[in-house]
């Protein structure tokens, strides 16, 4: 080949993760030579990933991955299907660009599970996510905020157009009504409250990963599927040296390989080449490189109920579809104005927490005041195809924050399959059924229990063969709607966690020159939508390899 097939640092990934510390990396060591190995396609000119709604239209396309789950009992048996980007710019392209940190303790929470390093502690963290954003307020805290990173941060009610939605002050009412404050900032303090749903839509366009963060001098493989992670013996610990590709191509790596293929890739990358549990590897008949039981066990999702909601009067204009919304600037961004963020009562919590069994430094964690567990949504779209978009019907997501359920991510029968065997156990501890009913309750009495919303809502719209759900529903109805139809956020994360499999410089453990920079290195969930959290993971992870070389 005329092209070189040996780099200084091989990046298998071209996702958000991926990108944003290829760029970061070039940035800081120009003399180096990087690869991005993306298993997908680069997705300019022929896709619409920037214009309104464009990246939502590619989830189910060519671009996503679309990996479905082993049959999960705990969901009525059900098989999942998990969006994940195979594309470059991976998952910021068909997100719906939310941007929200969680709660500091999240992120203290993945400190101590390092044994104190304070790297990865909230305020080791901050001035990476500082570095990845540029806040619309240059009045902001300055303690809290960055202002000039790639990456703009806009409420609704400032981005694009006028963008007004007839429900804002409804549901802002309704939300008073139950009792939550007004949190003006989620970014300093926590995100306890009823807060603007902050974005990073500019203009009305999208901002995804590859176009955030340049790749100016940086050498890109597109449609170029890994196969696996090649090592040599000799020293007192396998090193990894190259890349596979599914082509037969190799690829070598003068220094470090990093995976950046994402939570459900890359534990599948490191148990095909040899690195995990060895009676998973003599199972699969994969020679073992490395014993490290922990790959693909701790994986977790950011479980959620969706629900519709029939509009009383749908004449009046009050959500998307009704020509008073036809505004392109209605649909720049995501069609909602509010998060609430909160959780059970404490002596809730105290009682899931036993049957759960946790003690110790973890339970005090989250027992702590104003911990979130639960994120609600309200928007004014119907988000589904199985609903009309006529401005008849709303939508609401709940969901939970801080899942303490725990799944598998491991290999298929045919091992060389791209698509892994996931099994997601979700929603299986006290914990979460305790949290997910409770926020379920609280949009039923949002919707349909509040004097401010009575004059809007009808009743909940269901699928046929579901009983719609009141204020006055049980928990075990609740519970059984939630098996019935709940699904994940596509937040997929923990499955290769600090402290487990990688140290707190991201290095595999039992190996050389290897590393992980993407969301299965988090240890524990982050209590928000997870983009701002990896950028400042990947902003952190550039500077540590950087300063190792």
């Amino acid at each position: 080949m005329s092209e070189s097939t040996t780099f200084d640092y091989v990046i298998v990934g071209g996702g958000l993760s991926g990108c944003a510390l290829a760029s970061r990396l070039r940035s800081s060591k120009p003399d180096s030579s990087i690869l991005v190995v993306e298993a997908g396609p680069d997705p300019a000119p022929e896709h619409d990933v920037v214009t309104p709604l464009g990246g939502f239209a590619l989830q189910g396309s060519a671009l996503d991955w679309q990996f479905p789950t082993a049959a999960t009992p705990s969901t009525a048996g059900r098989t999942h299907t998990l969006t994940a980007g195979k594309t470059l710019g991976g998952g910021s392209m068909l997100n719906y660009g939310g941007w929200s940190r969680g709660d500091p303790e999240d992120y203290d929470t993945w400190a101590r599970r390092l044994g104190g390093d304070d790297r990865w502690s909230y305020a080791g963290l901050l001035p990476y996510f500082k570095r990845s954003e540029r806040f619309f307020d240059a009045n902001a805290d300055k303690e809290g905020h960055g202002f000039e990173g790639p990456l703009k941060v806009t409420p609704v009610s400032a981005s694009h157009g006028a963008r007004k939605y007839p429900l804002r002050n409804p549901i802002e009412q309704g939300w008073k009504e139950l009792g939550v404050e007004k949190n003006p900032d989620p970014f300093v303090g926590g995100l306890a409250g009823l807060s603007e749903y902050y974005e990073s839509w500019v203009d009305g366009k999208r901002r995804p990963a590859q176009l955030a963060y340049p790749l100016g001098g940086v050498t890109v493989k597109t449609s170029c599927p890994a196969l696996q992670i090649l090592f040599e013996k000799g020293g007192a610990l396998p090193r990894a040296t190259g890349v596979k590709l599914a082509n037969g191509e190799t690829i070598t790596a003068k220094k470090e390989i990093v995976l950046s293929a994402g939570s459900l890739q890359t534990p599948r990358l490191l148990l095909r080449s040899g690195v995990g549990d060895p009676s998973t590897l003599s199972t699969h008949g994969v020679p073992l490189v490395q014993p490290l039981p922990g790959v693909g066990q701790q994986y977790f999702d950011h479980f959620a109920l969706f629900q519709w909601f029939k509009l009383k009067d749908p004449s009046r204009g009050l959500a998307v579809g009704h020509p008073n919304l036809s505004d392109p600037a209605f649909v720049a961004g995501m069609p909602a104005d509010w998060n609430n963020n909160e959780g059970p009562p404490r002596h809730v919590l105290e009682k899931a927490l036993d049957e759960d069994g946790v003690t110790g430094a973890e339970r005090e964690a989250l027992l702590q005041p104003g911990r979130v567990f639960v994120e609600i949504l309200v928007v004014y779209h119907p988000l589904a195809p199985a609903f009309p978009l006529d401005g008849s019907i709303v939508c609401t997501s709940t969901m939970l924050t801080l899942p303490s359920s725990r799944g598998r991510v491991s290999l298929a029968q045919d091992v060389d399959s791209a698509t892994p065997l996931i099994e997601p156990n979700y929603f299986t501890t006290a914990l979460d059924r305790v949290c997910l009913i409770h926020g379920v309750r609280r949009v039923l009495k949002l919707m349909l229990g509040t004097e401010a919303m009575k004059g809007y809502v009808e009743s909940e719209a269901v699928f046929p063969g579901l009983t719609a759900l009141t204020p006055e529903s049980s928990d075990s109805e609740i519970e059984d709607r939630i098996r019935a139809v709940g699904v994940a956020h596509f937040h997929a994360a923990g499955s290769c966690p600090m402290g487990t499999v990688v140290d707190g410089d991201l290095k595999v453990k039992g190996v050389q020159g290897l590393r992980i920079c993407d969301a299965s290195i988090f240890p524990a969930p982050v209590g928000g939508h997870p983009m701002a959290s990896l950028y400042g993971v990947a902003e952190q992870a550039a500077d540590i390899i950087a300063a190792d070389a």
